[in-house]
């Protein structure tokens, strides 16, 4: 008698907002950081001390999905393959691999949009936002991470 194969659950949203909570003491010292919840979602504000480093806000749904803000550009009902790479997405802008990608008008200097690009590894990334068709120069905005590595 064969055993019907068991995949792995994904975390729920409380576990992974506890993995969140585990991660948070390690950049306390580089950035000060707000939790609260509002009656649908858990909120998380991150605030670097270095002012070259990259802000970031977040509001998780018991959906799991979330709303991000990350250097001022707000996206909404946004979503991982799993929860349990939100904490990662987070190590990741806190560690300086973000790019805040604006697209200029070349003919008249005009912006036409912005995307926001969070490389997680080789080869991967999490972006969202606007990029411009033909006519447009991009200016990439990089970010320092909260710690200085020596």
């Amino acid at each position: 008698m064969n055993k019907p194969s068991e995949r792995p659950r994904a975390p729920s949203v409380e576990a992974t907002i506890e993995q969140i909570r585990y991660w948070v003491p390690t950049i306390s010292d580089v950035a000060r950081t707000v939790e609260a919840r509002d009656g649908e979602s858990w909120l998380l504000s991150i605030e670097p001390h270095l002012a070259a480093a990259c802000p970031v806000a977040i509001a998780l749904t018991q959906s799991g999905r979330f709303d991000i803000s990350i250097a001022g550009e707000t996206y909404d009902d946004c979503e991982l393959g799993s929860l349990d790479q939100l904490v990662h997405l987070l190590e990741r802008i806190t560690d300086g691999h973000v790019v805040q990608r604006r697209w200029v008008s070349a003919a008249t200097g005009a912006m036409r949009g912005i995307e926001t690009i969070v490389l997680l590894g080789p080869g991967a990334e999490w972006r969202d936002g606007q990029e411009a068709d033909g006519g447009s120069e991009r200016h990439d905005r990089h970010f320092l991470p909260y710690r200085r590595r020596v």
